[in-house]
């Protein structure tokens, strides 16, 4: 496993932590309480797996140990239930976005007619994973490799626009000149390797390493699908191993570099989980806490290597920084990058 160990974070957090007081308070806010975890993805899915998994482990490190409710609310790759946060769902700490990246980085790399809210102004807990997205061809079809896309086409399938499943097949197709047919309308990664395995597909792209092999391992172990390329800042080892290449390889110009990763910077958040605008500071600061030690528990890590997660986590601040990089990218560039995911 790729594990992005956040040690020294935890350390820092220890030896720097909040008072005896602010923990009491903390404690008595949280204890005896549901905390609701708003999963922007359906229950069979990679961000329902990594979200669980977290709260399975992460309430025996906040004050008070709440417990966690979860309630899946798939849609519009995510924007559904993030906007829930933002403008529904409780502000005093007691309710947790654990969202789809897209849903994030839409007002920039997306269209911002789909977002009312400001990201800007979430408190970000972490990130369990970077994500590391693949593209992935049944064995039956004419691609076999990347660029034999380029004169053969490949249906691939997709749930909506601003989710992964849609997205990298958009970006790699524009970027790149290949045939890819993206058809969008899946409830999510569950139906889409369905539909793949029914010959209903051909292929699909922006499944992440991780839940492929947890949701749908058996299409690399039973060498049902060629593993096309990742789409990623750095590729996860077992697939590069393999001999998987990276999208880096294919890149011609400076101006199919900037795009691409621009693109990519969304992957350093790719289980992001988040607080509502003006959440309670001390809260925030306390589920930061709770999410770095989490990231380094034994007892959490087995938990997800049982489920084959990968763990390369970022922390509250790593997020929340990578944010505003990409909100402060150049019009020109976000424009460019944004045609070429959705056109």
């Amino acid at each position: 496993m790729r594990v992005a160990i956040l040690a020294a974070v935890a350390v820092a957090v220890v030896s720097s932590g909040a008072s005896a007081q602010d923990q009491s308070k903390i404690a008595a806010f949280y204890k005896g309480r549901n905390v609701s975890i708003y999963i922007g993805s359906d229950v069979g899915g990679g961000f329902n797996a990594y979200a669980r998994t977290v709260w399975r482990h992460m309430p025996k490190y906040i004050p008070g140990n709440p417990t966690p409710v979860f309630l899946n609310m798939p849609g519009g790759g995510g924007r559904k239930a993030t906007g829930y946060i933002a403008a529904v769902a409780a502000r005093d700490g007691s309710a947790v976005g654990a969202s789809q990246p897209g849903s994030i980085t839409e007002a920039v790399l997306g269209d911002p007619k789909n977002v009312k809210y400001d990201p800007q102004t979430f408190g970000y807990i972490g990130s369990a994973e970077s994500s590391d997205y693949m593209c992935l061809a049944r064995k039956d079809a004419k691609v076999k490799k990347l660029m034999d896309a380029r004169d053969n086409e490949l249906i691939i399938g997709g749930d909506s626009k601003g989710s992964s499943l849609s997205d990298i097949g958009h970006i790699i197709k524009n970027v790149l000149g290949l045939k890819f047919k993206i058809v969008n309308g899946y409830k999510g990664s569950h139906d889409v390797v369905m539909a793949l395995e029914r010959g209903e597909l051909q292929g699909m792209c922006g499944y992440g390493w991780s839940p492929l092999m947890s949701q749908a391992g058996f299409l690399v172990r039973e060498n049902k699908v060629n593993l096309l390329v990742q789409f990623a800042v750095e590729g996860y080892p077992e697939p590069t191993r393999m001999g998987v290449p990276m999208i880096w390889d294919f890149v011609k110009t400076e101006e199919q570099r900037k795009i691409f990763e621009l693109a990519t910077a969304q992957q350093i958040f790719g289980r992001p989980e988040f607080l509502p605008p003006n959440a309670p500071r001390e809260r925030l600061l306390a589920l930061r806490r709770a999410f770095d030690k989490t990231m380094v528990d034994p007892a959490y890590i087995a938990d997800a290597k049982k489920q084959h997660l990968e763990l390369s986590p970022a922390s509250g601040e790593k997020v929340e920084a990578a944010v505003k990089r990409i909100f402060a990218a150049p019009p020109e560039l976000a424009a460019k990058t944004r045609a070429a995911l959705y056109n």
